[in-house]
């Protein structure tokens, strides 16, 4: 039944436009990405935000996966932008279901200039939140796990909290991400995986040519070595 529900919700996300795979070996200018990498493909998870039919089971299934998972958590962390909307949901699904409180609020990408010049945005005086909690970081999706890692960090060692991993309806999987997360002892907790589920399911319902996959998946498993073959800088970790 899972297997399923997750095939349906990849439907969805490739049938609304989701996914865009261009042809670098032939020319097509590759994506860059916030980390100032580059690729050959871009999965708009965050797009999918003004497509009900889509995003709601999205958010449904991430929310099942962690209760099924026993992810105990006090704590949601949205990061901005693409993990707020999604993050605030999931903390209304799996207050609803387990019928526990749990609090919500978002970290910016870089500290607020004016007012209280906050990075976090909505533990400030906030009773709620107790010292040492138990704190989810949420993601849209997580490529190479740069954000992810900082903002875990940040509520990790600055603010005290107790990080039990991280959530995301989309995971790379890319070595890079794997390795930061797993020497920074984040435990991801991921609803479709790009290299083991979604592409294999897009070729396989012929959304995409087997030529356009085979170029995303050489970029996932060697991002390094997919830089240099275009002469492309590479940020790495």
């Amino acid at each position: 039944m899972k297997h399923k529900a997750i095939s349906s919700i990849m439907r969805l996300i490739l049938e609304s436009g989701g996914i865009e795979i261009r042809d670098v070996e032939k020319g097509e200018e590759p994506f860059l990405y916030s980390t100032g990498n580059h690729g050959p493909g871009y999965v708009d998870i965050k797009g999918r935000v003004g497509f009900d039919d889509v995003f709601e089971p999205m958010i449904s299934a991430l929310a099942d996966l962690l209760i099924a998972k026993n992810i105990d958590f006090e704590l949601v962390v949205g990061m901005v932008t693409g993990g707020v909307i999604p993050g605030y949901c999931l903390k209304q699904i799996v207050s609803q279901r387990l019928g526990k409180p749990v609090v919500f609020i978002y970290q910016r990408g870089a500290r607020k200039a004016g007012g209280h010049r906050e990075l976090d945005t909505g533990d400030r005086g906030n009773l709620l939140i107790r010292p040492g909690c138990r704190t989810l970081i949420v993601e849209e999706l997580v490529n190479f796990a740069g954000t992810t890692t900082n903002g875990a960090l940040y509520e990790r060692d600055v603010k005290g909290r107790n990080v039990v991993g991280a959530a995301t309806i989309l995971f790379y999987q890319n070595p890079v991400a794997i390795e930061r997360l797993r020497a920074n002892r984040i435990p991801i907790h991921y609803l479709i995986g790009l290299k083991d589920d979604l592409l294999p399911f897009a070729l396989n319902e012929g959304f995409f040519s087997q030529h356009l996959v085979r170029q995303y998946l050489e970029f996932l498993n060697d991002p390094a070595g997919w830089h240099a073959k275009f002469n492309l800088p590479f940020y790495g970790a």
